[in-house]
């Protein structure tokens, strides 16, 4: 620190007992009362708790219903001039969750935090009852925070998840090694940084090879990173199941390193997901991921993200082509797959989708790229071979001829319209009309540069659109500007369509600069919607996101449909942001709780969130996932859920009063009771009546 070291001040109760930002206290000493079906009175206060976190960045954050997390923010703020005390505080608060809230199930660390208190923050770790995921970001930090890590890494016996993503310093190396050598429950292991070409990856591998408990594997590699040492790992470890490797995107993964790490692959027994990102294979590395498929006999899911197949991006001969019809056509275990389809012409396409027809168990592919402006042609081939069912694209797919294809092809929902495809702008003002009676267009990317078109026609076209769909579902709009003229360009019809709009789950908004009237205007839609689900906004100037931040806060708490806010937050006022991110993350818990309750965990608490968040698209979505069903079936449930507990004798049960059903004695004086009023009296209050209402016992 700046001027030699400084004597820490002991934090009292007072210290936390009132917040200028939050307008009240916590009572930090409070023991968890967390239960089976009751969390913890901290989930009450979290807000306040966070006052406190925020400032060092981080937050508390329910992980899972009842289960709480710290993670950290995308950033601290070191404007305030107390930075120091909120250190102290963030620091004591933390220790006291570690030590005697048994809800605390995960923590990530980063140097705000651990700056001046990484000593009791680590010891407090040892004394945790409950922590079972522990991520480090520890950049730039002393060296002595990384020994002290080193020291209290091995006894953390019960510890099931572990990620770090920072300096390896040796002595840190040494206890991660032991840590590893002698883990019996940790379960999952991720090292972000590729460093197993170097010293400390050398100590660290020699404690993975002798792990015997590890399932879950995720590494950050670069080019020579110890390939060899790694497939001999691959090659003989029993336990596990889920292998996820990261390549450098800006540098070329040497193509012997990758040949010997899929080779190891080939005769596991107990891997049954691999996802590989970044790597870009040569002609033989491609062959080599197919003919794995034909040998391996364990593998259910295999990714691969990012990357390409044949990397001089021509369609393989005929020789190089055939591993894969062989791949799709031996193998009997792969369930999920990703990949490319760029490398492959129409005509292997449709040889492909033939010999997938015959394949029992592979029934799902995410598809990450095809040739450009082949949409169609792809959607159709799938069709005709009858496999369509099986693919999903994970992009937008361009279209060269929108009236055409989008008429033609019915399979297009995930639509991707580029100015540059255009001849002039009368095809692309026809496009534009012909978009409504495309109802198989759930997904809409639209990209405009001004100097080509007349942006306020095509504005009011693209309103127009806005306003009258009831099916789009995504819709991105990026408008490039030659001249930089915020101030007269108006965009009030796109945000009065937006105003109409009830279909939109997912809005981005990309260069667009909206004036200040208009901020208040989409401002005022985002806080009140009930449809719009995540929103981001990036413009030419990020002030404008600033601007439009600011308004949104303030009368934001009042939403509890957003699940997702994106932008230039790096300049958004700490204040504002801080309301935002918290009734974000309030909605995202609730529509979590929410899900449960509906796929069957009978809580109080959970049910209260429903009755919140029962109109919320993501809940749908989130049963959907939870329960594996269709977006019909997640609708059918939630509605069926409300009805549980509309009777009297299912809400009163519910919310705790009874045990089994209403029963009142009778008066002497022959007045009505809650059990004579009746059904449809009792269905007219319980209108007005949440079982959020009705106080906790406790």
């Amino acid at each position: 620190m700046p001027g030699g070291p400084q004597k820490k001040r002991r934090m009292v109760a007072s210290d936390f007992e009132q917040s200028s930002s939050s307008g009240g206290g916590i009572n930090y000493r409070a023991p968890c009362t967390s239960a089976e079906g009751r969390p913890c009175d901290i989930f009450k206060n979290l807000r306040f708790w966070n006052v406190f976190f925020w400032p060092v960045g981080h937050k508390l954050r329910e992980v899972h219903p009842g289960q709480l997390s710290l993670v950290e923010t995308s950033r601290a703020d070191m404007s305030t001039l107390d930075w120091l005390n909120h250190q102290g505080k963030a620091a004591t608060l933390l220790q006291h969750l570690l030590r005697y809230h048994r809800c605390l199930v995960t923590v990530q660390l980063g140097h705000w935090l651990l700056m001046a208190h990484h000593q009791p923050i680590c010891d407090a770790l040892v004394k945790s009852p409950s922590l079972r995921k522990l991520r480090l970001r520890l950049w730039n930090v002393d060296p002595r925070v990384l020994r002290s890590f080193a020291v209290v890494l091995p006894h953390l016996k019960n510890l099931e998840e572990l990620e770090c993503l920072n300096y390896l310093e040796k002595t840190f190396c040494e206890g991660l090694s032991e840590f590893l050598v002698n883990a019996r429950s940790l379960t999952t292991f991720t090292l972000k940084r590729p460093v197993l070409d170097s010293l400390g990856g050398r100590i660290i591998s020699q404690g993975l090879m002798r792990n015997a408990s590890i399932t879950a594997l995720s590494l950050h590699l670069k080019s020579n990173s110890y390939g060899k040492k790694l497939a001999e790992y691959l090659r003989e470890n029993q336990t596990l199941r889920n292998l996820t490797l990261i390549a450098d995107e800006y540098a070329t993964f040497d193509q012997r390193e990758l040949r010997l790490i899929i080779r190891s692959l080939f005769r596991t027994t107990t891997l049954s997901e691999v996802k590989l990102e970044n790597f870009k294979k040569n002609e033989d590395n491609s062959c080599l991921v197919a003919l794995l498929f034909s040998k391996n006999q364990s593998l259910r899911d295999f990714h691969m993200v990012k990357g390409s197949l044949y990397t001089d991006a021509y369609p393989p001969k005929s020789a190089l082509f055939y591993p894969w019809l062989a791949a799709f056509r031996k193998n009997k275990t792969l369930e999920k797959l990703t990949m490319e389809l760029s490398c492959f012409s129409l005509e292997q396409c449709r040889s492909l989708f033939e010999a997938l027809k015959f394949n029992a168990s592979l029934k799902n592919i995410t598809v990450e790229r095809i040739q450009p402006l082949s949409a169609a042609e792809i959607s159709r081939a799938m069709r005709d071979t009858g496999v369509r069912e099986c693919f999903f694209f994970s992009s937008p797919c361009y279209v060269e001829n929108p009236c055409v294809e989008l008429m033609g092809c019915k399979d297009l929902s995930n639509v991707a319209i580029h100015a540059s495809v255009f001849t002039n702008s009368d095809s692309f003002r026809t496009t534009l009309h012909v978009l409504p009676s495309c109802t198989h267009v759930t997904s809409l990317s639209i990209t405009v540069w001004e100097e080509l078109f007349d942006w306020n026609a095509m504005n009011a076209l693209i309103s127009q659109y806005i306003a009258a769909t009831t099916v789009l579902k995504e819709l991105s709009l990026t408008i490039f500007r030659e001249i930089r003229d915020h101030v007269n360009h108006n965009e009030s019809v796109l945000v009065r369509a937006l105003a109409i709009n009830k279909s939109i789950r997912r809005l981005h908004i990309d260069r667009l600069c909206f004036n200040e009237s208009e901020a208040q205007a989409l401002a005022d839609i985002l806080q009140s919607t009930r449809t719009m689900c995540y929103f981001s906004y990036y413009p030419e100037d990020w002030q404008y996101t600033t601007l439009l931040f600011q308004k949104l806060s303030t009368n934001f708490s009042s939403n509890y449909t957003i699940l997702g806010l994106n932008g230039y937050i790096h300049q958004v006022d700490h204040h504002d942001l801080f309301i935002l991110d918290d009734v974000v993350h309030r909605n995202v818990s609730l529509v979590a709780r929410a899900a449960h309750f509906v796929t069957g965990t009978r809580h109080r608490y959970l049910a209260a969130a429903v009755e919140l968040v029962h109109f919320n698209p993501g809940l749908v979505e989130s049963v959907r996932k939870l329960a594996s069903i269709d977006e019909d079936e997640a609708l059918s449930r939630i509605k069926n859920s409300l009805k549980s507990f509309s009777e009297l004798d299912d809400f009163m049960r519910l919310a705790g009063v009874v045990k089994h059903g209403v029963s009142c004695h009778r008066r002497d004086d022959g007045q009505k009771q809650l059990v004579d009023i009746g059904r449809d009296c009792w269905l007219w209050i319980r209108q007005y009546l949440t079982v959020g209402d009705i106080l906790d016992e406790h």
